[in-house]
């Protein structure tokens, strides 16, 4: 699969900050065909809605001229707001082609609060909310006024810690949400297969927006958000390594932290996702 890789060095929209150096560091683990070409860096106030709403839509242009390369964007966070670049750009380039978009998104968390549900204020506890078209109307219309996401069209996965704001929104809205005590009883293997077979009978393309603190934190202990258990990231990388890569439009990583790593854990699991993304198709 021909992958460029984009850097989000992002952290003012979380609560902790040092995941925006993750794109720096990763770049001194990964070989030289898989070095980050482009490093978009926001280093302004955590609130600067104008600055950020910029910010986003730099890094949404980015994605969309790489699809327009025919190459597979793999975006590396930074915190998880990320995602408003990354799925706005990719869904522009799919509605110019009168395509459609599925999203999985796997997160301990459901990141679909809006400024008026935040318990934090923080906006990487916001991004699924704006895709769906809730929330900050600067972020809500980048690149385009309509949602860039169809709520029947989106599956988290490995969601165990969230406030019941948003999980009313989410399930007023319909989205398939497997929780971790779903994955303890199918195992991984069947909710993400599953989540992949039924989304693949809907939409054209399918993207994944991975935060690492959906794993559990023995492999992935370098994050600002922790939560116990989770995914096992070995059976994770197993299923992720046979999935049809005629499907995959994108793949995005977030939340990583190198101030709170251990031992390069958690940047060594991001490391071995882009090389399977790399190896797939």
């Amino acid at each position: 699969m021909d992958v460029r890789l984009i850097g989000a060095a992002i952290d003012k929209c979380a609560g902790i900050s040092g995941a925006a150096g993750t794109p720096e560091m990763l770049n001194k683990m990964l070989s030289d065909s898989l070095q980050i070409s482009q490093i978009l860096t926001y280093a302004d106030r955590r609130n600067n809605i104008l600055l950020l709403k910029d910010y986003f839509t730099n890094l949404a242009n980015a994605v969309k001229d790489t699809l327009e390369e025919l190459k597979v964007p793999l975006i590396i966070g930074g915190d998880h707001s990320c995602a408003i670049g990354t799925w706005s750009g990719v869904s522009e380039f799919l509605y110019n082609r009168n395509q459609s978009l599925g999203l999985i998104w796997i997160d301990a968390h459901m990141d679909s609060h809006t400024l008026q549900t935040s318990h934090s204020g923080n906006i990487h506890g916001m991004p699924l909310a704006v895709l769906l078209g809730y929330g900050i109307d600067e972020f809500v219309k980048i690149l385009n006024a309509t949602p860039k996401l169809r709520p029947e069209n989106v599956v988290l996965i490995g969601i165990r810690s969230y406030e019941p704001e948003e999980a009313l929104l989410l399930d007023k809205l319909g989205v398939k949400i497997y929780y971790n005590y779903d994955i303890s009883d199918l195992g991984i293997a069947k909710v993400f297969n599953d989540a992949w077979h039924v989304l693949s009978a809907k939409v054209d393309k399918i993207g994944l927006s991975i935060d690492v603190d959906g794993f559990d934190p023995k492999f992935t202990p370098g994050v600002g958000t922790i939560v116990t258990d989770g995914i096992d990231f070995n059976q994770f990388i197993d299923v992720y390594n046979k999935i049809d890569a005629n499907k995959l439009i994108a793949v995005e990583i977030a939340e990583a932290n190198p101030s709170l790593d251990e031992q390069n854990k958690t940047l060594n699991c991001v490391v071995d996702i882009v090389k399977a993304t790399q190896k797939l198709g």
